[in-house]
């Protein structure tokens, strides 16, 4: 794709529309949350040929290095995007679905299995961008996905390898599935946690120990040297100050320092969403009679055909 192509992907990506007046001369109206990125203005003259920029003043040259070609760029690479992605499996069936449910269950429950559909289920991707800064500064991206029917965060799936194709291969009915603000928040909590781990694996304990008693004790001899001329004979009131002055200044300096080396020492962790995923997996429900002792009730379960689980849909986290 060459550079004009790309920029006006980037601007109808953005909302903005864009009509060419002439050969290679663009009028762009971009939206207004758009418009701090370009000095207040959401209207913007693109020329996309050095001739047509020289005839007219007005609009921005677009080539690679120009700044409004660099700030374009810069949404499209810093902005989140979705992509949609079907899940490839081996076969869409279960074997001894009532084992299966009872296995999930334990033992205790009675399992009479009432019929049973062909689903599609979610799994939203949060792929997120951790930057640690420190005096030694780097980047980690991280999946995080969620399963839409519980609405948790999904180790088991994330650890298997997944193949994907750009359209669907069946068309089956949609299993329940939480909101994504919800799936978003427990992926980011998650994240954040995963952050602090990491930046606590980098962590030197001792290094930070030994810089900081380095510290302490170089600035606790000039304290105690700046103390001694309290007795010195024919001392003033003005001098006694000075020396206050003198000590508090020296901890303050010192408490600095140490700060400053923690600061260097202790990474500091930000964490951004860099883009998502929707991932659709064939699942296949179950209705069930459940049944123990005492009592019997329906309960919906769902078999996963990627990995082979059995699981509920969460009530609490889903809206049906």
């Amino acid at each position: 794709m060459d550079l004009q192509g790309l920029v006006l992907n980037i601007i109808d990506a953005m909302g903005g529309v864009a009509e060419f007046s002439e050969y290679a001369l663009a009028q762009v109206l971009l939206p207004d949350g758009y418009k701090d990125r370009f000095q207040g203005r959401t209207e913007l003259a693109l020329a996309f040929d050095y001739e047509v920029a020289e005839e007219h003043p007005e609009a921005e040259f677009v080539t690679f290095g120009s700044e409004v070609t660099e700030a374009l760029l810069d949404l499209a690479l810093s902005t989140p995007h979705f992509d949609t992605r079907f899940v490839i499996v081996d076969r869409i069936d279960i074997a001894d679905a009532k084992g299966k449910v009872e296995n999930a269950l334990g033992r205790k429950f009675s399992v009479e299995v009432l019929s049973r559909q062909n689903m599609t289920g979610i799994w939203s991707i949060f792929v997120f961008r951790a930057r640690f800064l420190s005096s030694e500064s780097f980047e980690e991206e991280r999946r995080v996905w969620v399963n839409m029917l519980t609405g948790e965060v999904d180790m088991e799936i994330a650890a298997v390898p997944v193949f994907y194709e750009r359209e669907p291969q069946t068309d089956f009915p949609y299993a329940p599935a939480c909101s994504l603000s919800h799936a978003y928040g427990r992926a980011k909590t998650y994240m954040e946690r995963a952050a602090d781990e990491i930046a606590k694996s980098l962590v030197d304990p001792i290094k930070i120990m030994r810089e900081t008693e380095r510290i302490q004790y170089f600035y606790e001899e000039l304290i105690e040297e700046n103390g001694r001329r309290m007795f010195r004979k024919g001392i003033t009131t003005e001098r006694i100050d000075e020396i206050n002055n003198k000590e508090q200044a020296l901890k303050a300096e010192m408490a600095r320092q140490i700060n400053e080396i923690k600061e260097n020492l202790i990474p500091h962790q930000s964490i951004e969403l860099a883009h998502g995923i929707s991932a659709h997996i064939p699942l296949i429900e179950l209705v069930c009679r459940v049944s123990d002792r005492n009592a019997s009730e329906l309960r919906t379960f769902y078999y996963e055909c990627l990995t082979k689980r059995i699981f509920e849909a969460s009530d609490a986290a889903c809206e049906r």
